[in-house]
């Protein structure tokens, strides 16, 4: 059997739950060596089931990104691929009532965090490197009560395209995953399937499996000539209202 990411040196923050931990093993099952990161100790148990390497840190310090990707290259020899999918998701308010507090909670990790990973990434990869971005669909237009979650995804869609163009140089490719609604543990163990019903042509939640085999492609090979893109896994909701759901 031929294994599409074999020997791929691969590093995926956030990766102990929902779709980074999907991409983790995945990688793993295609033959990728793995570093995995996440703000829990219980990710050590984590990393050992799925056979990953599991280095806990947080993000949101800008030496603990450094001592992440020194600890990775150290473990595995140097990098390949680096996921940058750790991110926040929580419910807004209204511009008018967003606070401050919440606001730069949000940006601290969504664009702060992984403004500084694509900054390491860019020194550490070498040539045939991978940088893939998890965006949201939420990117892709707006919602009420959503404003400081969708401009931080939406300002990751732009830095990914900005980094592909600087990149390119180094042989460095970048793009970014638009999840739609997908099985997470943000739904607090419930998925929405009557809001699938409603807005989503495919009338169902993807699961996390179905979010990381576009991961997968992106760092593999195959994808050699795709940059700058940014993939959306969402059951056709962007492509329009469901029929009988809007004009």
């Amino acid at each position: 059997m031929a294994f599409l990411l074999n020997g791929k040196r691969t590093l995926i923050t956030g990766a102990t739950a929902g779709i980074g931990l999907a991409v983790a093993k995945r990688f793993v099952a295609q033959g990728a060596e793995v570093v995995i990161c996440g703000r829990r100790a219980e990710g050590h148990a984590i990393g050992e089931a799925i056979g990953a390497h599991f280095v806990q840190t947080d993000l949101t310090e800008a030496e603990a990104i450094k001592q992440l990707f020194l600890d990775a290259r150290q473990h595995l020899g140097g990098l390949d691929v680096v996921i940058n999918n750790a991110g926040l998701a929580i419910a807004g308010k209204p511009i008018a009532e967003q606070s401050v507090e919440q606001l730069d909670q949000l940006f601290d990790l969504n664009i702060r965090a992984a403004y500084q990973v694509m900054q390491q990434a860019a020194q550490c990869l070498g040539s045939g490197g991978v940088i893939i971005n998890t965006a949201s669909i939420a990117a892709a237009h707006g919602a009420a009560g959503g404003s400081a979650y969708y401009a931080s995804k939406a300002a990751l869609v732009s830095l990914t395209k900005t980094a592909a163009l600087e990149l390119a140089e180094q042989n460095i490719r970048v793009n970014a995953v638009s999840p739609g609604l997908i099985e997470s543990e943000i739904w607090g163990g419930q998925t929405p399937d009557n809001l699938a019903e409603k807005i989503v042509p495919m009338k169902r939640v993807g699961s996390a499996d179905e979010a990381a085999a576009v991961y997968q492609f992106l760092a593999s090979d195959d994808a050699s000539y795709i940059t700058g893109a940014n993939y959306l896994v969402d059951g056709g909701y962007s492509a329009g209202p469901v029929k009988g759901n809007g004009l």
